[in-house]
């Protein structure tokens, strides 16, 4: 990565095609990790559906110091109870002092691309990393050119400005 750091990536195996859940793993810092962190070792969380956060609480650092990001795409369940919204907070609540509701669906309508919440994201969590936003936005011209790399830079900026 751009700014010297280790990077590390684990997908543990889901049923996304079919409607499930998969976790994904990123670790990167100065040294070298296994890909799967241990149990209450994690420094951020993302959830890009609300309910997805309910399983991997288990990584939340114990002294509730973890930040917790939670989309608000709401997934059609069926054939089962989904979280009150007094439920959820309470769990939540009970893991952390820091979680955040990132409110992505209303950019949707103006992208009309349902992939584009991804880069929205990662510009809302670089205000918790130590990732330089020029040296990412740089980093992107490697990978996106014409039309697709202004719509991802602007969807960069407007999560980042959240």
């Amino acid at each position: 990565m751009k700014g010297g750091f280790t990077v590390i990536t684990s997908e543990t195996h889901g049923l996304s095609q079919r409607g499930g859940k998969v976790v994904c793993f990123l670790r990167f810092g100065n040294k070298k990790n296994a890909p799967i962190p241990m149990i209450g070792t994690v420094d951020l969380i993302i959830a890009t559906e609300k309910s997805t956060i309910l399983d991997v609480l288990k990584y939340s650092k114990p002294d509730k110091s973890s930040i917790l990001i939670i989309c608000d795409y709401k997934k059609k369940v069926f054939n089962s109870d989904y979280p009150s919204e007094e439920s959820f907070l309470s769990i939540l609540n009970e893991n952390s002092d820091n979680f955040y509701f990132l409110t992505v669906m209303s950019f949707v309508e103006n992208y009309e691309n349902l992939k584009i919440i991804n880069m929205i994201i990662l510009g809302y969590i670089l205000k918790y990393l130590p990732i330089n936003k020029e040296d990412l936005e740089d980093s992107l011209k490697n990978y996106f050119s014409g039309e697709s790399l202004e719509l991802n830079l602007k969807a960069l900026k407007d999560g980042y400005d959240l």
